[in-house]
């Protein structure tokens, strides 16, 4: 076993160490990566990510491109769950629609993306006793 020092970036998720003793957790570079792997490295920023009028009902027309949509949601559930519970509800919502995704699911799909294009750089901060960050895994 090897000691390589602090750990700067663990699973997509960069650690930033605070003077204070708070850590950051950011995933900025994946937030990047999602945008440009799925076309919206360009797009326009939005406020929110999902709007609360927006009522989103079942499909019943044909289905728009289901292996993308689910690929985008997979992409996203990882990011609400690791650093960014701000777009948890819309994902939550949105990976509803899945197996069937139409015109509107798509919508609100882009929205989520275009509003982590204006907000690549938020993250979750840690402070706190202890001032070590333990995390604990099953590896069998």
């Amino acid at each position: 076993m090897k000691d390589l020092g602090e750990a700067d970036v663990i699973l997509n998720i960069k650690l930033i160490r605070e003077v204070d003793g708070g850590v950051n957790l950011l995933q900025c570079h994946y937030v990047e990566k999602v945008l440009s792997r799925f076309g919206f490295s360009d797009c326009d920023p939005a406020p929110i990510p999902y709007v609360p009028s927006m009522l989103l009902r079942k499909n019943r027309r044909i289905a728009r491109d289901q292996l993308t949509y689910s690929r985008i949601i997979g992409a996203l559930m990882y990011l609400a769950s690791a650093t960014r519970p701000d777009i948890s509800y819309a994902v939550c919502k949105l990976s509803q629609f899945v197996s069937k995704p139409g015109d509107d699911h798509w919508h609100a799909l882009e929205r989520v993306l275009r509003y982590l294009k204006g907000t690549m750089t938020y993250g979750t901060h840690y402070t706190g006793n202890p001032r070590v960050l333990e995390g604990f895994c099953d590896a069998n």
